[in-house]
C-alpha cells in the first residue's frame, strides 16, 4: 500500500474517531445530570470494552499486543490512568462540553513543557512560540480571576496533565509493548476498579439509559483503536493528519449548543483557536525534534 493511500485512510480513521469521542463525551455529559457515577458507567458498559480484544483475537494479532516485557511500566501507566473515568465524569457535570473539549486540546502544549523540565529535551523556536500562544489560549478559557472562572477548568487539566505527562514517560518505552497494548492493560485496571466499587454502590438503570452507556462504550473503545491505528498509518507522516484531532472542538461545540444549550463565551472561542493555532504551529518543530533524534 502506497503512503499517499495511506494518509487518506489515516485521516478517515481520525475524522471518524474525532466524531466518536466528542459523542462518547456528549453521552457522559448527559449521564453524570443524573447522577450516574463513572463505576456505573463502567460496570454497564464493561462488554463494549471487549470488542477490542475479540477484533483482535480473530485477526490474529491479539498476542502481539498483550505481551509485555516490563510489567512495571505498563502498571504504573495503567494507575494513572486509572482516575480519568472519575476526571471525566466530575468535570463535564459542572463545566460545558465545548470547555471540556477545548481543555483537553492543550495536551501537546502540556507534553511539550513536561518533556523539557522532567525529560531534560531541548524546546525550539517553533515549540517556544506556540507554548506562549498555547498558554494563553488556556487563561482564555479558563478565565482566572473572572466570574465564568469555574474549579473545575482546573479539575480538567489536571487530568490532562496527568495523562499527557505519563504518556510522555511512557513513550520513552515505547519496546514495552504496543498503544493497543497499554489500552488494554489500563482498561483492565479501570474495570476491576469499577466492579468493586459498584459491589458497594451498586445502581439499577433503565433500558434507556443502558443503551446511552453501550453507545458511550463503543464509541470510546472504537475512538481510541481508530486513533491508534490513525497514527500508526501515517507512520513519519503523522503531522498531515495531526491537525484533524482539533476537530474535536468543532464537533463538541455543534453537541454542546444542539443538544445542552452550551457554547463557549466570545474570550473562550478566542482561546479555543488561539489553542488549535499553538498545536498547529509546534507540528513543524516536533518534526524537527524526531529528525534531530
Amino acid at each position: 500500500m502506497n503512503m499517499s493511500k495511506n494518509i487518506i485512510i489515516a485521516s478517515s480513521a481520525l475524522l471518524v474517531a474525532s466524531v466518536f469521542f466528542v459523542l462518547n463525551d456528549a453521552i457522559i455529559n448527559y449521564l453524570s445530570s443524573l447522577n450516574i457515577q463513572f463505576y456505573h458507567f463502567i460496570f454497564y458498559g464493561s462488554p463494549a470494552y471487549l470488542i477490542v480484544p475479540i477484533f483482535l483475537f480473530f485477526k490474529g494479532e491479539l498476542k502481539k499486543h498483550i505481551v509485555c516485557n516490563n510489567y512495571y511500566v505498563v502498571f504504573f501507566r495503567a494507575v494513572t490512568f486509572a482516575p480519568m473515568p472519575f476526571i471525566t465524569f466530575i468535570s463535564l457535570k459542572h463545566i460545558s462540553l465545548p470547555e471540556f473539549t477545548t481543555l483537553n486540546m492543550s495536551s501537546p502544549m502540556i507534553a511539550a513543557i513536561f518533556a523539557y523540565f522532567f525529560l531534560k529535551e531541548k524546546l525550539n523556536t517553533y515549540i517556544y512560540f506556540s507554548l506562549i500562544i498555547g498558554f494563553s489560549g488556556v487563561l482564555l478559557v479558563i478565565q482566572p480571576g473572572f466570574e465564568n472562572f469555574n474549579f473545575y477548568f482546573l479539575v480538567t487539566l489536571f487530568g490532562v496533565v496527568l495523562i499527557t505527562s505519563t504518556t510522555t514517560i511512557v513513550n520513552k518505552f515505547n519496546n514495552v509493548t504496543t498503544s493497543i497494548g497499554f489500552f488494554l492493560y489500563g482498561s483492565l485496571i479501570i474495570h476491576v476498579l469499577s466492579f468493586c466499587l459498584f459491589i458497594y454502590d451498586p445502581l439499577k438503570i433503565d433500558f434507556q439509559i443502558f443503551l446511552f452507556i453501550t453507545l458511550a462504550s463503543i464509541f470510546i473503545n472504537l475512538a481510541i483503536f481508530l486513533s491508534t491505528y490513525a497514527f500508526k498509518a501515517a507512520q513519519k507522516y503523522y503531522a498531515s493528519i495531526f491537525c484533524l484531532v482539533y476537530l474535536q472542538i468543532v464537533w463538541s461545540s455543534i453537541a454542546g449548543f444542539y443538544f445542552f444549550n452550551e457554547y463557549l463565551n466570545t474570550f473562550a472561542l478566542l482561546g479555543a483557536i488561539l489553542i488549535v493555532f499553538s498545536g498547529i504551529i509546534s507540528i513543524p518543530g516536533q518534526i524537527r525534534q524526531v529528525n534531530e533524534k
